[in-house]
């Protein structure tokens, strides 16, 4: 029975290490994936943003009520 107990822990433990080795891995490689897709959105926005303002007039802060 004891040894029935200490390779079904054995096992137990095995599975644990494993399963965390593989969520480590797959969390690295979404945070990866995040990483740089930020990172191409930033750089797609910086390519179409407008330079300098057009139109408008100047309005003095004291006259907005």
């Amino acid at each position: 029975m004891l040894r029935f107990l200490l390779i079904i822990g054995l096992i137990s433990y095995v599975f644990y290490k494993i399963g965390s080795f593989f969520f480590r891995a797959g969390a690295a490689a979404q945070e990866l994936k995040n990483y740089k897709d930020q990172h191409k959105n930033a750089d797609s926005y910086k390519k179409t943003k407008k330079r300098g303002v057009k139109g408008g007039e100047y309005v003095d802060y004291e006259e907005i009520k």
